[in-house]
């Protein structure tokens, strides 16, 4: 059963990379894939709590860069324990980051990414 729910939740970091931020679809896929409530922190900081503040910051850090996300190319490491996933994604052009992340009912609550 855990299996299963580990399962799910990595299926969602895909659906979270390569179409809500890929595709910069905010209020589709990448809103479906975080809890109303999901806390935030980037690089050890907090950052957003809250759905809105979350998709505000995405889509300001997005416009500052040329407006067009840089593309996640893989998940070449995933794995993850009950509620609890770790993935590493890896960018088109090079670099990398790493998502770990605390579901709650298929979507993610608590999220740490690392630049």
């Amino acid at each position: 059963m855990a299996e299963d729910e580990v399962s799910r939740n990595l299926k969602g970091m895909d659906e979270l990379d390569f179409h809500g931020w890929n595709r910069a679809d905010w209020h589709g896929a990448f809103a479906r894939c975080h809890t109303d409530d999901v806390v935030v922190e980037l690089s050890g900081q907090p950052t957003t709590r809250g759905l809105k503040e979350h998709i505000e910051a995405m889509e300001a850090l997005v416009e500052s860069n040329g407006g067009t996300p840089v593309q996640v190319a893989s998940h070449p490491i995933m794995f993850g324990s009950g509620d609890w996933t770790c993935v590493v994604g890896e960018f088109e052009g090079g670099g990398r980051m790493v998502t770990i992340a605390k579901w709650r009912d298929g979507a993610i609550a608590e999220e740490h990414i690392w630049l």
